[in-house]
Order: structure tokens, then C-alpha cells, then sequence
């Protein structure tokens, strides 16, 4: 017994070439072969139109993408421009407020392990 496809593009296409290449006169649930064809072109329609859509999307979301990267640069001008501001920089609270760490809240970053954390050089006999 043959699989059945769970693809309806790939049923259709399959049914309809069968029937077209071996009974293309015979009527079958009451159709011919062109009522068949005329019944099943909608969904085949909007496959295609979504598809369409879906090429859109990806269009836009590369405009997006594009359109990202010059905000991202115009918004860095201006916390840049904030920064070297005298009645502002970096340690002001409208720099806090944009979303960034002010330079007085910053910490060096040194950290120092314990005696028991340390690993003691091994040496070879």
C-alpha cells in the first residue's frame, strides 16, 4: 500500500498528473478533470499569495535591519554627546537615565582570590 502525502500541494500535483495521464475523460466525485482543477486553484492561490507575503516580510525586516543600524549610530552621538558635555558627562543622572552605568557607580573590575583559591605551582620530580 502505498504512503499517503500529507502535503495537499504534493496531493494535488500527484492526483492530477495521475489523472490526467491516465483517465483525462473520466469523471470522478462528479467532476472532470478541469472542474477539478478549477475546484482546487484557490487554495493553490493562496499558497502562492502567501509565499508572496512571506518574501515581503523578509524584505522589510532587512529595511529594519538597515534602518537599526543608523538609529544605533545616531543614538550613540548622542549619549557620546552627553557625555562630553560639561554641564552633564559621564557621571551625571541624565547619563544614568539613558541606561548606562555612571562612571562613579563603576568598579575597577579587580578582584583578588583568597589563599585557598590560588593553585600552588606543582614541581616535578
Amino acid at each position: 500500500m502505498a504512503r499517503p502525502l500529507n502535503n495537499v500541494p504534493d496531493r494535488i500535483a500527484t492526483i492530477r498528473a495521475a489523472w490526467k495521464e491516465l483517465a483525462p475523460q473520466a469523471s470522478f466525485a462528479g467532476k472532470t478533470l478541469e472542474e477539478f482543477d478549477l475546484a482546487l486553484g484557490p487554495p493553490l492561490q493562496v499558497r502562492e499569495e502567501i509565499e508572496a507575503l512571506e518574501k515581503q516580510l523578509e524584505g522589510r525586516k532587512a529595511d529594519r535591519m538597515t534602518l537599526d543600524e543608523a538609529a544605533s549610530e545616531e543614538l550613540d552621538l548622542v549619549v557620546n554627546s552627553v557625555k562630553g558635555t560639561r554641564d552633564f558627562g559621564p557621571d551625571s543622572p541624565l547619563y544614568r537615565a539613558m541606561g548606562y552605568v555612571r562612571k562613579s557607580e563603576r568598579r575597577s573590575g579587580l578582584t583578588r582570590k583568597g589563599f585557598l583559591e590560588r593553585k600552588a605551582p606543582v614541581s616535578v620530580v
